[in-house]
């Protein structure tokens, strides 16, 4: 084979070669194309799932924020209620212990007869504490003192149909010995002041009316104590219920307890 023939030969070898080698990376090029296209949609897809997940992450995040903002005004909710629970559980045992007071005081406390009714005039006031009343007993501290002997007078006046209330400050003659009770009265013309525990009755307390034309126990307009009696107390009870009440204990009014009874 001469040698012209020989390059032939080589140079055909080597396109052969060549074409092998092509042909192998045309196959080789498609099939990283195919590959790259597979990978491709493999990325779109887990890219979908992605913000798929990312939405479901925000909604659960919101979720999460609206559930905690929600538990946390369920819990304040329920700290209010379980204090207001508490409260009505200590007003009702509250309640339970005034009604309690309540019932010791006589059935029907303000409605016997046992004094005509007046016409709520001050000459008729002057006259009933004179002549138509008088304490079931003496003065005596802790039993039958300031608070029942001014329970029993408003009880006898309402009785008597006039507007009595028991109230109740500082000492009139003097603020630093205590507290003590006595009974305002609305009559037809004026507000009177009574210090009840002067309502022994007897001949002397007529006698003085008679001779000096002032009623037992009225506090009259230019008396020593006048301002203690008409503006120095701090509370005004309608009747006994609201004296005890405010007292939490019917033991400082309960006069009707004891010999002297209510009858």
């Amino acid at each position: 084979m001469g040698r012209l023939e020989k390059k032939v030969v080589l140079l055909i070898a080597v396109a052969v070669v060549l074409g092998i080698v092509t042909i192998l990376c045309i196959v080789q090029l498609m099939s990283l194309e195919s590959n790259y296209r597979t990978l491709q949609s493999q990325y779109y897809e887990l890219k979908n799932q992605y913000y798929s997940l990312e939405e479901k992450y925000r909604n659960l995040e919101s979720n999460y924020r609206s559930l905690e903002i929600s538990y946390n005004s369920l819990k304040v909710e329920y700290e209010y209620l379980k204090n207001e629970n508490f409260q009505l559980k200590a007003r009702i045992k509250e309640l339970e212990d005034l009604l309690n007071e309540f019932k010791k005081v006589p059935h029907g406390y303000y409605n016997p007869n046992v004094y005509s009714s007046r016409d709520k005039s001050f000459k008729e006031l002057e006259q009933f504490l004179t002549f138509g009343f008088r304490l079931p007993r003496n003065y005596k501290e802790g039993v039958f003192d300031c608070s029942e002997s001014a329970a029993y007078l408003e009880w006898a006046l309402e009785n008597a149909g006039f507007d009595a209330y028991i109230v109740t400050g500082p000492a009139p003659w003097d603020p630093n010995a205590g507290y003590h009770a006595w009974v305002i009265v609305y009559t037809k013309e004026y507000t009177v002041a009574i210090e009840p525990t002067v309502l022994t009755g007897g001949l002397v307390s007529k006698l003085k009316y008679l001779l000096t034309g002032k009623a037992p126990g009225v506090i009259y307009r230019g008396d020593k104590y006048e301002n203690g009696y008409y503006y120095g107390y701090t509370r005004i009870y309608k009747n006994i219920y609201e004296a005890i009440e405010n007292y939490r204990s019917v033991g400082e009014w309960n006069w009707w307890e004891g010999y002297w009874g209510f009858v």
